[in-house]
């Protein structure tokens, strides 16, 4: 989860609005191996909009991957990790603006996650 949040933080550490940024985080157990996941992942992310300095960073055992890219029209960013041997998928939504930073991160739970 570090990892996760320090790949989403790192793009928008220049230029943060004195309240933000805003950063969502959710995770879910997942049994869904690491090829597929990041196909998906990346397929979902640039439909919504993510995909600019798109980039999947894997694990040193290749193990587990952490997918991030920022929005291409507002100052949010997104990083999906996929660990396969904890059986997890988390995602991260960060931005300077509230509003459209959780609404942002509404979608990607929805459309990664389904609805629970």
């Amino acid at each position: 989860m570090r990892q996760l949040l320090q790949t989403l933080a790192a793009p928008l550490a220049e230029g943060v609005s004195p309240g933000g940024p805003f950063v969502y985080v959710t995770a879910i157990h997942s049994t869904a191996g690491l090829t597929r996941s990041m196909a998906g992942i990346t397929l979902i992310s640039r439909e919504m909009g993510f995909e600019r300095e798109a980039e999947t960073l894997y694990s040193g055992d290749a193990q587990s991957a952490t997918f991030h890219a920022l929005h291409r029209d507002k100052s949010t960013s997104l990083a999906v990790e996929v660990c396969p041997p904890r059986q997890t998928v988390s995602i991260a939504v960060a931005g300077d603006d509230d509003s459209t930073t959780y609404q942002l991160f509404l979608e990607a739970d929805h459309r990664l996650f389904g609805r629970c």
